[in-house]
């Protein structure tokens, strides 16, 4: 199995939770992959383990990736290493895919030059938040990072505390409210492909403001979106 490429060309495309189409979501081998190829950034989530170590997971459960009806966070990270994950490509659990810490992936980011998109999820603290910027910075890739959430208290928080870090606000419904804070913050919109319209991209594009979407699988769909003029379309599968 291969990537679905796009006619037009752009320079945009980011790759979902690495190249999740073929390989075992938000793992080293999905990253790799992705990174091998001619994706602009790739994207991740992170949670936070029991003993505050940064770890790249989108559910906080066991349950879809690894069956085990298991909350992650409640675990130290020398117990999350030892879960195995199933391999996307056979469908079983496989002693060589597990969950990754932060730098893990930020390490394959900066070591074949790819903007790194990285989704924080819900019930992190301060501290978390304050653990992935230092990790970035450490990393000395600020410059090629973009913080995504759907929390706008993690937003004003990191505006607030770090005002150089590129922020997205991640959201699912387009109205005055999203508009409006993405404007009163300077902070990218990060939309469902199939909210957004010409006019609003426009309004932002404006202001000096980027319109990326998630999550597109379809080429056609993509090439309307690039017609429309987003910076950066998320997906599993196209390149």
């Amino acid at each position: 199995m291969n990537t679905v490429k796009i006619d037009k060309y752009f320079r945009g495309m980011v790759a979902h939770r690495g190249l999740s189409g073929i390989e075992t979501e938000n793992t080293i081998p999905a990253f790799i992959a992705a990174a091998n190829r001619s994706y602009f950034g790739i994207e991740c989530d992170v949670h936070a383990s029991k003993d505050g170590k940064i770890i790249v997971t989108h559910d906080d459960t066991l349950l879809r990736l690894g069956m085990l009806n298991l909350y992650i966070p409640s675990f130290k990270f020398d117990e999350i290493r030892k879960f195995t994950l199933i391999d996307r490509k056979t469908g079983n659990l496989s002693d060589y895919i597990s969950i990754p810490l932060l730098e893990d992936y930020l390490m394959i980011c900066k070591n074949y030059q790819k903007h790194a998109f990285i989704e924080l999820k819900q019930n992190m603290t301060n501290e978390h938040i304050d653990k992935v910027i230092q990790l970035v910075f450490d990393h000395h890739y600020h410059d090629h990072v973009s913080i995504i959430t759907f929390q706008e208290k993690y937003i004003t928080y990191i505006k607030k505390r770090y005002p150089q870090i590129d922020l997205y606000l991640l959201t699912d419904e387009l109205n005055d409210h999203v508009i409006e804070f993405c404007e009163k913050y300077v902070v990218h919109l990060d939309i469902r492909y199939d909210l957004i319209d010409e006019a609003t991209i426009k309004r932002l594009h404006l202001i000096g403001l980027k319109v990326a979407v998630w999550t597109v699988d379809d080429k056609d769909t993509a090439e309307r979106l690039i017609k429309l003029g987003v910076d950066y379309i998320t997906s599993n599968i196209l390149e």
